[in-house]
């Protein structure tokens, strides 16, 4: 139970580790090729591009998970009182973004899976390719309920411990 807890809790991180490690060897691959064999491997290019998109769309949900996203805070500075208030708002603009995007990312990776395109070098699927668009929207809007969920538990376990109605 350990490990599965450690692995739902690291998910995204071990994804992107994964993928700074296979861009890593991929461009050293590439630049191997290029400059002592004189000769460029054909597929290094596309699939380091395609390991950045998986890690931007698995950063998206760990950056919602420890609440890292990016957010324009000059109201937090100007009127400390209503920090929380505007991060419930700002997070509640974050859920209704994913919400918005989760439609049109899976008939993106819909319509590309219905024109049956490869990659040109790798001859991978192309939706494939695409798949991380609606993924990372998914994890990011899990792990946006996890963290509410997260914050109610806590409140009531607060509450029930001072004694009051919950």
């Amino acid at each position: 139970m350990k490990k599965l807890r450690w692995a739902l809790d690291n998910f995204e991180m071990v994804i992107m580790v994964t993928c700074m490690f296979v861009i890593t060897i991929v461009m050293f691959a590439q630049v191997v090729s290029r400059y002592v064999f004189l000769s460029a491997f054909p597929w290094t290019e596309e699939i380091g591009r395609y390991f950045v998109i998986l890690m931007a769309f698995t950063g998206f949900s760990h950056c919602i998970r420890n609440a890292s996203h990016l957010r324009i805070d000059i109201l937090d500075n100007l009127f400390p009182k209503l920090q929380k208030p505007l991060g419930y708002l700002a997070d509640i603009a974050v859920v209704a973004f994913i919400l918005y995007m989760l439609r049109p990312g899976f008939e993106q990776v819909l319509m590309v899976y219905n024109t049956g395109q490869t990659s040109p070098a790798v001859g991978l699927p192309f939706f494939i390719v695409y798949i991380p668009l609606f993924t990372g929207f998914v994890l990011g809007l899990i792990r946006m309920i996890e963290r509410y969920v997260k914050l109610f538990l806590q409140l009531r376990e607060l509450r029930s411990e001072k004694g009051l109605k919950v």
